[in-house]
């Protein structure tokens, strides 16, 4: 799992979580241009994207290139609320938008269901 999360801390709760949760991270980006690079480099099936990335460009434009790119499930994780109802987002048909912040269980909850529906695929 590739982790795209410009937020020093922040990154390191949602690597621990991925990781208690059962799931490799391959990778921690902290801009757009850096999680394209990452995804490209090792392959993730799933990607856990912050919607606002440092960099100018935004972790929606890279799941842009991600899924156009590679077979890769996206899960946005933003303290945008409103993301939900970006018609941007909505066309990359992600698993699920979770608000931040979340619990712990439900972004777990979030993974293993991205998990289930790329086995069932």
């Amino acid at each position: 799992m590739l982790i795209a999360e410009d937020e020093v801390l922040v990154s390191m709760f949602l690597s621990d979580l991925v990781e208690d949760a059962g799931f490799e991270v391959v990778g921690v980006a902290r801009t757009a241009s850096e999680a394209v690079e990452m995804a490209q480099q090792h392959r993730p099936d799933i990607a856990l994207m912050d919607a606002n990335l440092k960099g100018g460009s935004t972790g929606v434009s890279a799941a842009e290139t991600l899924v156009r790119g590679q077979d890769i499930s996206i899960i946005f994780i933003s303290g945008d609320s409103g993301l939900v109802h970006d018609p941007a987002v909505a066309a990359l048909k992600p698993v699920a938008v979770v608000e931040k912040p979340c619990m712990p269980d439900e972004l777990t909850a979030v993974l293993h269901r991205a998990a289930r529906l790329r086995n069932a695929a």
